[in-house]
């Protein structure tokens, strides 16, 4: 039987609609919630794909701009139901940003807000500094990583820079409200987005040292079973600092403050004093100091291959928001090692651009969206605007390639393939809505929210709690053991996959196509577990998107 694949969330009245078959073109109709046809079309057959290893045909009803529920039926497919309206993603939205407060670790998570999903309270003891004669130190709060219970400075100082940027790049994110416990300001309360970023800058504040180093992460020495936060009882260890997790802290703090003055000038303040305590250290520490785990321990390493990057965002960063000239002559030599440093790995195969590098590990689009920010008219705003658009436009040239629009090739599935697309669809919002606009970027970046919501061979969408056919068994600890059938909303799964990491994954196939790498199983680490930096771009696309 074919398939009908498309956004099962759906879609804002005037915007691009489509559906993918997985079957020759052919006549189709869309029906409403009554069973009452409302539109009828010619799918176009496209051909086969690499990326699906389909042979698919792409139905564009556009035209339909009425309110209302709908399925897209031909032959004997029939899609999963969508809807049509203005406010169509406005609990995909919410969603997206309460998934950090349910992430919450130490005693922050109340009944009253996190309802069926509460537990207790975790991790609150002291961590032992790992390897070192020192007093245990206080780094309760902030969220858990992923689907364990580890918390990672990089890892979270990125995710804060998503969500933070897109306040600063589209203020309509400050008025989301999703329910969580109020904030107190100096102007009453701040917005919810800016009360939940502040429990992890609040969180990483107690990971800078006295002499503004930080340490790279907090975990238990080992990954803790498959049991709920609060019976996760093993010694906690704080682990050495790094260049990168100062770098990125630096970096975040500075955005942070940049915010932050509006609402609450004293936390502002303190920001600010903590981003320039560690810009401090780094350059009083000129060599890299990367990160790699102890001999035993398997808890996340987010070890990076160059701190340049880092340290790039981070003088960026700090010259959008304080604008010592200082900091101005440290991004351009930070520009021109990191432009040194990716011609030799060019000469290694490694084609991506860095200044578009939005992930975990490559910075320094971070640090030309601050750089964006600072709006400075010169050689180095029009260098970066120039990396955007022509990566945006590789990314519009490789979604010309596959039937369902995706810019994406098939070796960018790998892990977190989904975080892969979303940091592209960053780049193609950013210059779309900051550099230059141009149909085919929007039309590219729907496509990839349609992949992201249903419209992909493996017929998901891979956003819980949104969509007829949304997962529902991502590698996250709590969801696993709390008893409850449905995971809480919003958690974007790490997705398909073709290195096919862990053992239940190894049990597909050997052949399959790259969008088809994929599980809803909650033991496929590989494929379906989730993360703050997998969510955090989500929202800032879907900011620049309303």
């Amino acid at each position: 039987m074919g398939k009908i694949y498309l956004n099962q969330v759906g879609f804002t009245p005037d915007s691009t609609k489509k559906a993918v078959f997985n079957f020759e073109g052919d006549d189709y109709k869309v029906v409403n919630s009554n069973g009452e046809c409302v539109y009828t079309g010619k799918a176009v057959h496209f051909g086969k794909d690499d990326i699906s290893g389909e042979d698919v045909s792409v139905a564009d009803f556009s035209n339909l701009k009425e309110n209302g529920k709908y399925n897209v039926i031909s032959k004997d497919a029939k899609s999963a139901s969508f809807s049509i309206g203005e406010n169509v993603y406005e609990k995909l939205m919410k969603d997206i940003c309460k998934c950090f407060y349910y992430l919450r670790c130490g005693d922050a998570l109340t009944k009253e807000f996190a309802g069926k999903y509460y537990h207790k309270p975790c991790h609150m003891t002291k961590a032992t500094v790992y390897g070192e004669d020192a007093e245990p130190v206080d780094v309760t709060g902030g969220w858990h990583d992923a689907g364990d219970f580890g918390r990672y400075s990089t890892a979270g100082a990125v995710a804060v820079a998503h969500i933070l940027y897109g306040v600063r790049f589209f203020e309509n994110l400050l008025d989301v409200k999703f329910d969580i416990p109020a904030v107190s300001c100096d102007k009453g309360n701040l917005p919810d987005i800016l009360a939940e970023v502040k429990v992890e800058l609040d969180f990483l504040m107690k990971m800078q040292r006295q002499d503004g180093a930080v340490w790279h992460k907090v975990t238990t020495f080992n990954h803790a079973p498959f049991v709920m936060p609060e019976d996760d009882k093993e010694e906690l260890f704080l682990f050495a600092v790094s260049s990168l997790a100062t770098a990125d802290i630096a970096a975040v703090f500075a955005l942070a403050c940049s915010i932050y003055k509006d609402y609450d000038k004293d936390y502002a303040d303190k920001l600010a004093s903590c981003s320039k305590k560690a810009y401090k250290w780094l350059k009083e520490n000129p060599d890299e100091l990367l990160f790699y785990n102890p001999d035993g321990s398997n808890t996340g390493q987010y070890d990076e291959a160059e701190d340049i990057s880092n340290r790039f965002w981070a003088a960026s960063a700090l010259y959008e928001a304080f604008g010592d000239k200082d900091y101005y002559e440290d991004i351009i030599r930070e520009k021109e090692r990191l432009e040194a440093f990716s011609e030799k790995a060019k000469e290694k195969g490694f084609t991506a651009d860095a200044f578009t590098g939005l992930g975990w590990a490559e910075v320094a689009g971070l640090g030309a969206l601050s750089i964006m920010l600072k709006n400075e008219e010169g050689d180095l705003l029009n260098e970066m605007k120039k990396h955007f658009e022509a990566e945006s436009d590789r990314l519009v040239n490789e979604a010309k390639k596959n039937g369902f629009g995706l810019c994406m090739r098939a070796e960018d599935f790998i892990w977190g393939s989904n975080m892969e697309l979303l940091k592209y669809l960053m780049v193609l919002t950013t210059t779309d809505k900051k550099i230059v606009h141009k149909d085919e970027y929007k039309v590219a970046i729907t496509s990839g929210l349609d992949y992201l919501l249903g419209c992909n061979s493996m017929d998901v969408s891979y956003v819980t709690g949104n969509g007829e056919k949304a997962f529902k068994n991502p590698h996250l600890r709590p969801t696993a053991v709390d008893d409850i059938e449905e995971p809480w909303p919003g958690l974007v799964s790490g997705g398909p996959n073709t290195g096919l990491q862990d053992e239940k994954a190894r049990e597909l196939p050997k052949d399959l196509a790259p969008m088809k790498c994929y599980l809803d199983d909650i033991a496929c680490y590989s494929l379906n577990e989730i993360t703050i930096y997998w969510n955090s771009p989500l929202v800032f696309v879907m900011a620049g998107l309303l």
